[in-house]
C-alpha cells in the first residue's frame, strides 16, 4: 500500500501512535545517524530526509504539512507492528523512474565510448 493511503487509514488511530512510538525508539537512534548522513544521496536522500521528519512530528496531519510528505506518498509502505519492522519501497513511479534514469546514464557513455573511439581512430 502506498504511504499516502496508510496515511489515510491510520491517521487518528491507535497505528498512528504505535508507527511514531516505532520510531521514536531508543533502538533506531543509531539508524537515524545512518540516514541523517545518507540524505545527500540524490534519490534516497529524500526518502530519508521525510522518515526523519515523520519521526520528528507529533501526528501524522502535521508531517502532511511538512515539505517532506510529497517525497514519500507514493512509495509503498509496509509496517510489522509485531515485528517492529518498517519496509518502504519503490512503487511503480518510482521504478519508472529509476528506469528513465538509467536509460539516460546508459545512452550517455555509450555516445562517450563511441566519441572516444573514434577520437582515437583519428590519430
Amino acid at each position: 500500500m502506498k504511504f499516502s493511503q496508510f496515511c489515510d487509514i491510520a491517521e487518528n488511530t491507535e497505528q498512528e501512535q504505535q508507527l511514531l512510538q516505532m520510531l521514536k525508539k531508543d533502538d533506531m537512534k543509531e539508524f537515524k545517524k545512518i540516514m541523517a548522513k545518507m540524505r545527500r544521496i540524490p534519490v534516497i536522500g529524500k526518502l530519508f530526509a521525510a522518515i526523519l521528519a515523520l519521526s520528528k512530528s507529533e501526528n501524522i496531519a502535521e508531517f502532511r504539512q511538512t515539505e517532506h510528505y510529497p517525497n514519500i506518498k507514493n512509495w509503498d509502505f509496509k509496517v510489522d507492528f509485531d515485528k517492529g519492522s518498517l519496509s518502504i519501497n519503490p512503487s511503480d513511479i518510482q521504478k519508472k523512474k529509476m528506469i528513465n534514469v538509467l536509460a539516460v546514464i546508459c545512452v550517455v557513455i555509450t555516445v562517450l565510448l563511441i566519441c572516444r573511439k573514434l577520437c582515437c581512430r583519428k590519430k
